[in-house]
Formats: C-alpha cells, structure tokens, sequence
C-alpha cells in the first residue's frame, strides 16, 4: 500500500478545517478512503482513534552496517541485512525505504 503524501497546502487545509470537516469530505479532498484520511489525521497528530490500525508506527532501533554494497561498492550506513545501498535498491525497485 503506498503512503499518501499531503502537499503543503492539504496539510494546512487539514490543521485549520480537521475538527470542523466530516471525514467523507476531507478524505474527497485529499483523494483518499476515510480510513486513510484518519491515519494520516493521526501521523499529523491532529486526531487520536482507538484501533490498531490507527496508531503511530513505532520507532525501533535498527542494527547498521556499513559493508560495502554488492553493486557500487558504497559504504554507506544501512540497516543490517541490506546488501545493496540505498540508490541501488531503489534502481532494483524496492520501496521499503
């Protein structure tokens, strides 16, 4: 699922109007579905919903490395287990960055 992002004027829209707009509204606005526009409502940290789905993604710590990627040989920090760097995983089409 790719994350909707909001461009400078729907996140202010979103401030100034969340508490006064229906969530049918304001996900037509944005161009998503209302479980979208509540998520995005709870990342802004605007609105709070109980619900797994709704709450914020944790920050873990993630082990790094520096072991040079198998393509362009960079050493660049990444989390461990990732062979190639970040440039390279996105010209091999990964999206988890």
């Amino acid at each position: 699922m790719a994350r909707v992002e909001l461009t400078e004027d729907d996140r202010n829209w979103l401030r100034e109007r969340h508490w006064q707009e229906t969530y049918p509204d304001m996900a037509q606005r944005i161009g998503c579905c209302v479980d979208t526009i509540k998520r995005i409502l709870v990342r802004e940290g605007l609105q709070e919903f109980d619900g797994a789905k709704y709450q914020v993604k944790r920050h873990n710590h993630v082990r790094q490395w520096n072991r040079p990627c198998l393509d362009c040989q960079s050493t660049e920090l990444r989390p461990r287990m990732w062979f190639y760097c970040t440039p390279c995983r996105k010209r091999r089409g990964h999206t988890d960055e």
